[in-house]
């Protein structure tokens, strides 16, 4: 089945053709009233067509679109011309069988410039025609272009006014850690005197809000010896929100000093068990491991869920995780496996550090 541009197309050649055909057989009928059956002038006009439609679609698109070499044209041309003489002259000897009077067939010079003239007359047709759609397709391409210009001009236009708010942002960004810092600065010396243990809270603070606002270098990563660090401080910060004991075991294998990793991506899971895991009971504590080994990373964590969380909550901050692994390491460069039941949630993560 056609679309419907096919169809519209098709239509429109079959009334070109059809309109064509009734103008030279009224000329015909004019001027030779005595002239062929019209079986004889379709068999004539399907040569004709053909010729028409072979030289504008193959003959014309190969030489100037595809190969682009002109020249060939003064060797085609005249192929066609004498291919199409000698398909008419066959026509007229296979016309003559069905005919109740066959007609004498004189090979001579009227007989050749007949039909080149009349080839000559459908290959002009043809070339026309192909240069009418050379033209249309050729003012589509720069209408395309035109539209795509204006795209990449707009997309263009939207990637500096995004920048333009970038650079607002880490402006403001700039301020707002400077304030911070000032004020937690401020807080601790305020309670040194009144209370060693704030003192050291906000210490903590403000040792582990410097390190998650510290600009990473080009290559987006830090060092595993500062993540660790950074890990152990939050632990300490957070046994130190509660007035309660928290029960978790840390357990850390080295070295660490000569790797490096994306920020924050141990953080994440350690954050996790702090916010969605049970602390609080003595007999199954947390427990969290981070070990390298022969350019391995390896991290588990291992907490008993809170209950009001009915196995949701580790969504979000684990898929963002997952995600910047996946661009720092590909599919192949780490290992992140999830189990769960209804009491233990344990996660494993295994980095090859040689990506």
């Amino acid at each position: 089945m056609h679309s419907r541009p096919t169809y519209r197309i098709l239509l429109l050649h079959a009334l070109a053709w059809t309109a064509f055909i009734v103008y030279e057989m009224s000329m015909a009928l004019v001027l030779n009233p005595t002239s062929n059956q019209w079986w004889e002038y379709a068999s004539y006009y399907l040569v004709n067509i053909s010729l028409f439609y072979l030289n504008a679609h193959v003959v014309l698109h190969y030489v100037l679109e595809r190969s682009q070499r002109p020249l060939l044209l003064l060797v085609l041309i005249p192929f066609e011309l004498l291919l199409y003489t000698l398909v008419e002259y066959g026509l007229e000897h296979l016309l003559n069988v069905f005919r109740a009077v066959p007609k004498p067939i004189f090979v001579d010079s009227f007989f050749v410039l007949k039909y080149i003239w009349r080839g000559v007359y459908f290959l002009g047709f043809s070339t026309a025609y192909w240069f009418f759609l050379h033209t249309l397709a050729n003012n589509r391409r720069i209408n395309l272009l035109q539209v795509q210009r204006l795209e990449a001009e707009k997309a263009r236009s939207e990637l500096e006014r995004n920048l333009v708010r970038s650079q607002n942002a880490f402006l403001q960004a700039q301020i707002s850690p400077h304030l911070l810092f000032n004020t937690l600065n401020f807080i601790y010396n305020a309670v040194q005197d009144v209370s060693e243990k704030a003192s050291h809270g906000v210490l903590l603070l403000s040792e582990v809000m410097h390190y998650a606002l510290t600009r990473v270098h080009e290559d987006g990563k830090t060092d595993l010896s500062s993540e660790v660090e950074h890990i152990k401080k939050y632990v300490a910060l957070n046994q130190l929100r509660f007035s309660y004991p928290l029960y978790l075991n840390m357990h850390y294998n080295g070295p660490f000093r000569q790797h490096r990793i994306p920020p924050l991506i141990l953080l994440t899971f350690v954050e996790n068990t702090f916010k969605h895991g049970d602390l609080t009971d003595a007999s199954l504590p947390a427990a969290i491991h981070i070990g390298s080994h022969d350019c391995r990373l390896e991290f588990s964590s291992v907490n008993k869920k809170k209950r009001h969380l009915n196995g949701r909550g580790y969504g979000i901050g684990i898929q963002n995780a997952e995600t910047r692994l996946r661009d720092f390491y590909g599919e192949q460069g780490f290992t992140l496996h999830i189990k769960e039941d209804e009491q233990l949630y344990t996660l494993t993560l295994k980095i090859d550090m040689t990506q």
